[in-house]
């Protein structure tokens, strides 16, 4: 029951990022839009990248609260928290897609199980 209820809420929170063919992008404040691509870049930007992959949760952790500026950042995450693997990736990727990321690298190690959930 646990892993539907995390299922639809990854789903929702998907859905709501999504935009549709032809939708501008909802206007989004330049500070949080950084937040989101120092998310993205987390692993690289605490130096977790190089630490052996299961040590790695712990520097990302440490680095985050320092370096995220807007409290939308800091709910954001609370928001996906309690997702993981695909349904976080996916919520992690469309976020960053709204507010005009090209990629996020976060969710790509999130796909593949190698930095901190």
């Amino acid at each position: 029951m646990k892993q539907i209820t995390r299922l639809l809420a990854g789903l929702g929170v998907v859905a709501g990022c999504q935009r549709g063919a032809g939708s501008t992008a909802a206007a989004v404040s330049e500070p949080y839009r950084e937040d989101i691509a120092r998310l993205c870049d987390v692993v690289a930007r605490s130096g977790a990248d190089q630490l052996p992959a299961g040590e790695r949760a712990l520097a990302i952790a440490s680095w985050l609260p320092a370096h995220l500026e807007t409290s939308e950042a800091h709910e954001y995450l609370v928001a996906i928290q309690p997702l993981s693997g695909e349904p976080k990736a996916a919520a992690l990727e469309a976020e960053a897609r709204r507010v005009g990321l090209a990629r996020c690298a976060l969710a790509s190690e999130w796909r593949t199980g190698d930095a901190a959930r």
